[in-house]
This record gives structure tokens, C-alpha cells and sequence, in this order.
């Protein structure tokens, strides 16, 4: 086993991101999808539900969906916003319109079916929230389904720079440096011998 040494336009509802990346910790820009988990969390509130199913029916504004679910503006604009943030749907700031985003529950059950597997699951789902993990299993099995997630933003047969690979491990958890080093040692990265570049098995 190897070792690792080393929206606003309308003035309600648009989604408002000030997130701030540590360039060591984190890649540049991919976002990962909601898990199953998160869409339940986020549709647990009626309101949300109410706006959720207006954008289904057509509306496209914070207006049409208030009218449209039976809500007052503000309670509207709140839940798009929890929408919006969610990544259930999506605030186009040129044409101030709202839609919703086809891909996000069919991305979180494939999500699950690899994490958990079709049948009773085997825990490892527990370890990620709104796409990240939240810490190293330390069952093995777990550890290991866990890891192969990760492993997955890894292109085969690209050679990534130390850095990088801190960067796109601090995308899934703030202590990159202990991600990495068991993606190494569960042997899903490997390591040249003059420590410059990983690679994914």
C-alpha cells in the first residue's frame, strides 16, 4: 500500500453567492449536486413545495409563482431563494425569470445508488451533505465506497499536479490533506516517485 508523504433584478428571490475559495483547498469551479437528502430538506417546507410545483405549472416569476401557490411575495421570493441556493432551479439574471433544473433529482438517486447500492445501504451516504463529505469513514467497506465517489473527479490517465489535487480534495472536505492521503493509501491515486504528480488507478 502506497504511502502519501508530502438574482436580483426583481429585488426578491435571486440567489445570492459570496463564497470564498481558499486556492490551496479548493478547485476553481465544479459544484457537486444535492444529495437525496438535501432535496428532502429543502422540500420539507410547504412553501417550498407550493413554489416548487408553480414552476412546474409555468411560472416563471416571483410574481406568477406567489399568485400561482397562494403565497405573498416576500414567502415566494424566500422560498425561490432556498430553490435557487438548493440548485432545484434557476434564476436567469438577463431574463429575470425563473426555471427549474431537470437534471437535479435524476443526478442525486444516481448519487445514492452509488453510494448506498440498490438495496438497504451500508452507511456511506451519511457521509456527505450538500455534496461534500463531512469526514473520513473509518470503516473500511465505507471508507472505501466513499473514497470511489471521490475518486471520480479524477480524469484516467491525467497527471495532476500536487496542488491541484489538494484543490479538488478541498472541494469535498476541508481537511484535504488527510483526503489525500487515503485516496493514496486505499490506492485510488498513485504518486510518481519524485512527488510531482498523482494520477488516478
Amino acid at each position: 500500500m502506497a504511502l502519501d508523504l508530502g438574482h436580483a433584478a426583481d429585488g426578491l428571490g435571486a440567489p445570492n453567492d459570496n463564497r470564498k475559495m481558499d486556492i490551496m483547498n479548493t478547485a476553481p469551479a465544479e459544484d457537486h449536486p444535492p444529495s437525496c437528502r438535501d432535496l428532502v430538506g429543502i422540500l420539507a417546507q410547504s412553501d417550498r413545495r407550493a413554489a416548487y410545483a408553480a414552476l412546474a405549472l409555468g411560472a416563471t416569476s416571483v410574481a406568477e409563482v406567489a399568485d400561482l401557490a397562494k403565497l405573498r411575495p416576500p414567502a415566494a421570493a424566500a422560498a425561490l431563494r432556498k430553490l435557487t441556493d438548493g440548485r432545484i432551479a434557476a434564476y436567469d439574471s438577463e431574463k429575470h425569470t425563473y426555471r427549474l433544473l431537470d437534471d437535479t433529482f435524476r443526478l442525486a438517486v444516481q448519487a445514492e445508488v452509488k453510494i448506498s447500492g440498490r438495496g438497504d445501504g451500508d452507511g456511506a451516504g451519511s457521509y456527505f451533505r450538500r455534496g461534500r463529505l463531512t469526514s473520513i469513514p473509518g470503516n473500511a467497506e465505507v471508507r472505501h465506497r466513499v473514497l470511489t465517489v471521490v475518486t471520480d473527479s479524477f480524469e484516467p490517465g491525467v497527471a495532476y499536479s500536487e496542488a491541484k489535487v489538494n484543490a479538488i480534495c478541498g472541494e469535498w472536505l476541508d481537511d484535504w490533506v488527510s483526503l489525500r492521503r487515503a485516496l493514496v493509501d486505499e490506492g485510488l491515486l498513485t504518486r510518481n516517485r519524485s512527488g510531482t504528480a498523482y494520477e488516478r488507478v
